[in-house]
């Protein structure tokens, strides 16, 4: 007996559990999968692609009223069964299947043909937009994703019989067909088995391609609006007035609405998403074209000349946007100017190092301003950008090359605050949200202790320090005015020379190269964990009543917060180990937002900086007492008496001698360099340290499993090893214990407790 369904009806929705295979007596029925819509009508079967899942891998809707016969089947051997009874609905089933197939293998031809035009469209057009933005005084912006785009290459492939195979098999004739196949129970088993394991891997195949279609399409027009089709929406806006451009631009655009229309149809992006934006360029395009009526067109310039003119007033546009008042205004644009006629701007003569003073303290006033400002707008303005990240303010004071770079950035340049590094202005804005607390000062004071000694300097009383600590905007002055101007300038690296703008004499390399990237940032940061899998763990007490753990020592990770600052400097500051008293809060560490300098070993740096500075917060005052064993006190007590020490040979002492001599005997110094040697070279076996430097970095510092099992074909090695190994077993025998216990009480094991375990035995 027929089952009937009303039209517009869900027959089957894709992840159904498969009970049925179903023959279509009348109606049609669409069948959506991936994005792609097919027809079935009479005759038609549903749930023949998908016996080997078990489930329903399609949604099957009536398009009209629709009566089917259903055959109870879950599997490839009830579909044997199936055929086996009745020679005629086998014969229809070939005759589906062959149907679907051929339409299927029709449509991932298709979307090979456009996944091949789209990789080629989208570079082509990328390019043109490149040069047009040149030919008419812009600077092209950079395409996220463009670089690291590459031609299709699936895993799952189909060879080109498949398609031949199929396609001609659907072509013969009626009777031929039928005599080949109907009453042939064999061959219609053999070619419904074969065509069951074609029909998944076509459409794993399509799938990919439909994947790599979004990847592109997500260049061309992306749902957070910064894309191709936007910055050729914007070049055509920004030249309208000049001579040639607007014709250009528009040729530029056709092919990419053409490709947009054809990518929308194949829902490999939102048609409708789609549609709004380009109704939204054309009536900027009208506006704009009605503003600038009756006025004279512009000739382009020359190439030589062509430089970008979003640039030339960018002072101005900071200044205007920032809205401060004329004098300050007046006063920057005046020094700024004069800065820049400078023939050394690193000049100690006055009166250059107070026109660096004065600058310096009106950019941050400025800063501060424009910042606040943006914390409205959705969409800053790519000059302001500019400004907050880099430090810009002038083309001609950042040099033209330098400052089209910037403008090719600015827009796409972001940091990863969820894996902990940030740009200036994503931090700044975390303070202001309340996700981070103020940095501590250059004395080290944190907000809430600078709030308790306004209150008992008798300077506020306690419902303001509470007003205070309450005040988001007090958190982000406290920021701006006390930690930001004074690690801008550290990481600047000479701060006798330091001011804050982006100037070309600073420039010693490309920037382009010495741009610090949250991925080279997570790169050495995984590295490092690779090969010192304990540098960012750290202690904390842990209890759980319920399964009878009152006080035991747990170790937990904490990436620390990599900031960005906007200057082109040459050293990175380690600014604090945790957050307020928190132990198990992130350590701070700032960077330059260009590097003139190797960016890995100063990273490495800053991390055994880092170790030591956690390692002296943890131990308090007995930081360097060695009856409390610690990194710290080991390496107090290794350099402060290593002339006592008989088992060092006089020539080792002379190069310990030297390494104090070069930190001007600072021992934290002296184990920052053994640390970057320890991460860069004796992780590889090549022998830089000593064997008591050695000792307390593998007891303190430990490589992983895979780095010890090589090191210990070493010689120079095993003693470390040795000691290191013991520790590590008796501290994971103590917590194997604690784990038998609960499991022999039938209580729960704590998470944290076999995370534990685990680290334990790393």
């Amino acid at each position: 007996m027929a089952t009937s369904f009303k039209e517009g009806s869900v027959i089957f929705r894709e992840g159904d559990p498969l009970e049925h295979i179903s023959l279509i007596a009348e109606g049609e029925v669409e069948c959506l999968s991936h994005g792609h819509t097919s027809l079935l009508g009479k005759t038609d079967v549903l749930g023949f692609c998908d016996l080997k899942q078990g489930v329903y891998t399609h949604t099957y809707t009536a398009l009209t009223d629709v009566s089917m016969y259903q055959y109870p089947c879950k599997t490839v051997d009830g579909l044997n069964a199936l055929m086996s009874e009745n020679a005629d609905i086998a014969y229809l089933m070939v005759g589906s299947l062959g149907r679907q197939i051929t339409e299927l293998l029709y449509y991932r031809t298709r979307l090979k043909h456009e996944a091949e035009n789209a990789f080629e469209l989208v570079n082509d057009l990328y390019s043109e937009y490149s040069r047009l933005c040149k030919t008419y005084a812009s600077t092209p912006k950079k395409l996220p994703g463009l670089e690291e785009l590459k031609a299709f290459a699936g895993t799952q492939s189909v060879d080109d019989w498949v398609h031949d195979f199929y396609t001609e098999i659907s072509e013969l004739a009626t009777n031929i067909h039928k005599a080949f196949f109907h009453n042939h129970p064999g061959i219609e088993a053999g070619f419904l088995n074969r065509c069951i394991d074609d029909i998944s891997a076509v459409s794993k195949s399509c799938a990919e391609y439909q994947d790599y279609l979004k990847t592109v399409s997500a260049l061309l027009l992306d749902s957070g609006g910064y894309d191709l089709f936007s910055l050729v929406g914007q070049l055509h806006t920004d030249s309208m007035r000049i001579d040639g451009a607007d014709f250009a631009i528009e040729a530029l655009m056709a092919p990419l609405t053409e490709a947009l229309s054809n990518l929308a149809d194949m829902s490999a992006i939102n048609a409708g998403y789609y549609q709004e934006r380009l109704e939204a360029y054309w009536d900027s395009l009208e506006n704009k074209r009605d503003a600038s009526a009756g006025e004279p067109t512009l000739d382009a310039p020359p190439k030589e000349q062509a430089v970008n003119q979003n640039l030339l007033n960018s002072l101005d546009e900071i200044l205007k946007y920032a809205g401060v008042d004329d004098e300050i205004s007046n006063a920057f644009t005046k020094n700024i100017h004069d800065y820049t006629e400078l023939e050394d701007r690193n000049s100690s003569d006055d009166p250059v190092p107070d026109l660096r003073r004065d600058i310096t303290k009106q950019f941050y006033v400025i800063y501060r301003s424009v910042f606040l400002k943006t914390l409205e707008d959705a969409a800053p303005p790519t000059i302001i950008k500019m400004f907050l990240n880099f430090g810009y303010v002038d083309p001609a004071l950042a040099g033209y090359d330098n400052a089209n770079f910037l403008y090719s950035i600015a827009d796409t340049y972001k940091g990863d605050p969820e894996n902990n590094i940030f740009t200036v202005s994503e931090w700044l804005t975390s303070i202001y949200k309340g996700v981070r607390d103020p940095s501590l000062s250059e004395f080290d004071m944190d907000f809430t202790t600078y709030c308790r000694d306004l209150k008992n300097q008798k300077q506020i009383d306690a419902n303001e320090e509470k007003r205070l600590l309450a005040d988001r905007n007090e958190h982000l002055k406290y920021e701006m005015e006390n930690a930001f101007p004074v690690v801008n300038r550290v990481t600047f690296g000479n701060p006798s020379r330091f001011c804050p703008v982006y100037s070309s004499h600073n420039i010693l390399r490309d920037p382009e190269t010495t741009l610090i990237t949250a991925a080279k940032i997570r790169e050495i940061i995984e590295e490092v964990r690779t090969i010192d899998f304990s540098a960012f763990y750290r202690e904390t007490r842990f209890s759980d009543q319920k399964a009878g753990i009152t006080d035991e020592t747990i170790s937990v990770e904490i990436i620390p917060n990599f900031i960005l600052m906007p200057n082109v400097g040459l050293r990175g500051s380690m600014w604090q180990e945790i957050e307020g008293r928190l132990r198990t809060t992130p350590a701070r560490i700032f960077m330059p937002i260009f590097l003139e300098g190797d960016l890995k070993p100063i990273v490495i740096r800053l991390i055994g900086d880092f170790r030591w500075e956690m390692c002296r917060r943890v131990q308090g005052s007995r930081w360097n007492d060695l009856t409390d064993p610690s990194l710290t006190s080991y390496f107090c007590d290794y350099l402060q008496f290593y002339m006592n020490n008989r088992s060092i040979a006089m020539q080792t002492m002379t190069e310990i001698r030297n390494e104090l001599g070069a930190a001007r005997n600072n021992y934290k110094t002296v184990f920052v360099q053994n640390y970057v040697m320890w991460i860069i070279n004796e992780s590889k076996g090549m022998a830089r340290l000593n064997s008591i430097a050695l000792g307390i970095l593998m007891t303190f510092c430990p490589f992983n499993a895979q780095i010890r099992e090589q090191l210990s074909k070493n010689m120079r090695y095993n003693e470390a090893l040795t000691r290191f190994g013991a520790k590590r077993q008796k501290r994971a025998q103590r917590l194997n214990l604690i784990i038998k216990k609960l499991q022999s009480s039938g209580k729960t094991i704590p998470k944290e407790i076999m995370d534990e375990f685990e680290y334990a035995k790393r």
